[in-house]
Formats: C-alpha cells, structure tokens, sequence
C-alpha cells in the first residue's frame, strides 16, 4: 500500500470490512479510509499501519447515518472497537 506498511492483521481487517461494504460504497470507502488510516499511524511517528488506525479511520471516514451498520459489521467480523 502506498508509501506506509500495514501489519497483517491491519489488512485482514480492511478487506473483509471493505469486501462486507455496500458496492455503491465500497470504492469510496477504501480510498478514504485507506488514506486516513495511513495518516493516523504517520501522527503516530510510526511507518506501519496498526489495528487501532484501522479501526479509528472506518469511524472517523464513515458518515453518521452509517455507523451503527460499521460497529454490526465489526460485531459481526469479530473485530474489537472503540470509537
């Protein structure tokens, strides 16, 4: 992914979250969260993409109306969140 690493498990997350996305969605969503995720990790001086930048991009990218389908999703995915 561009120009930042993503651990393994980062990157699990963001497929099957993206790849469970509406299609009308789905290329939005992985332009934007992909960028702001990889934004979270650099403000944390670190050159990988972790869980937690994951995580924190799909709520801060996703507009309101759609949240509560992200946290059934992630529910649903067994992914761990805080907002």
């Amino acid at each position: 992914m561009s120009g930042i690493n993503w651990d393994d498990k980062a990157k699990d997350i963001f497929d099957k979250v993206i790849s469970n996305l509406p299609q009308f969605h789905r290329t939005i969503a992985e332009k934007l969260v992909k960028e702001s995720a990889e934004n979270l990790a650099r403000d944390r001086n670190s050159s990988i993409v972790q869980e937690k930048d994951l995580v924190a991009a799909f709520f801060k990218e996703v507009p309101p109306a759609f949240k509560e389908m992200m946290r059934r999703l992630f529910n649903k995915l067994g992914i761990e969140y805080e907002e």
